[in-house]
């Protein structure tokens, strides 16, 4: 396995250098993606290791990941690892992630948080909870956490997709077109940090939610 870790970030610069440099401990290369940032977050990223992709304008979560996927896909890697730079995911969790995808062959490994109501966030904990079980009935399978962003994506498995996705409806557009296309999903244990990037959260979970639901009708009903 040869790990690309693929980390999205908008005025990141407060978490960005301890997120690169934990993430690069279990990976073979970490690509940040700035997407139209004005606070030096690339700079810093850069600094700290980081291959840095950038884009001018602030454009989406979506497209700044489909640009660091098109980046991997052009080199010798054989997975992508998805994770946030706002401080919220754990590094120490990559290596489930690895060995599960090493020990299972899975085309997808998600990130599974503990929905716990008292730690996290209500609007969130009912965003997440509406959007997982709308996952599970789409792909005929448990979803345990649909929206979390921490993942592990098996390279073949996204390069027969063509990815639409802007915003945060991509993890279900590839949850969803990897079910769609027999691919195995694996479901890890992780931690989340919400004290750090939680409370900071750019996702509306009213208006995100709604349009999240939206397109994964769309991509598993339409074929988009």
């Amino acid at each position: 396995m040869r790990v690309c870790a693929l980390i999205p970030a908008f005025n990141e610069a407060a978490h960005i250098d301890e997120v690169v440099r934990g993430a690069a401990k279990h990976v073979h290369a970490v690509v940040l993606i700035d997407d139209g940032s004005r606070d030096g977050t690339a700079e810093i990223a850069q600094s700290a290791g980081a291959i840095c992709l950038r884009s001018e304008t602030n454009s989406g979560k979506a497209s700044a990941l489909r640009m660091g996927i098109d980046y991997a896909l052009g080199r010798e890697f054989t997975h992508v690892l998805f994770f946030d730079g706002d401080g919220q995911h754990d590094s120490e969790d990559i290596p489930s992630l690895t060995r599960a995808a090493g020990e299972t062959g899975a085309d997808l490994v998600i990130g599974t948080r503990s929905f716990d109501r008292d730690r996290m966030p209500r609007p969130r904990y009912y965003s997440n909870t509406v959007g997982s079980k709308l996952a599970s009935w789409l792909v005929g399978q448990e979803i345990k956490d649909s929206q979390c962003g921490f993942r592990l994506a098996r390279l073949d498995a996204l390069r027969r997709m063509k990815l639409r996705g802007r915003k945060y409806e991509l993890e279900m557009e590839i949850l969803i077109k990897v079910a769609r296309a027999g691919g195995s999903i694996v479901h890890v244990p992780v931690h989340t940090v919400y004290d750090h990037g939680q409370a900071r959260s750019k996702m509306n979970p009213v208006r995100d939610t709604v349009r999240i639901c939206f397109w994964s009708l769309a991509f598993r009903f339409l074929g988009v």
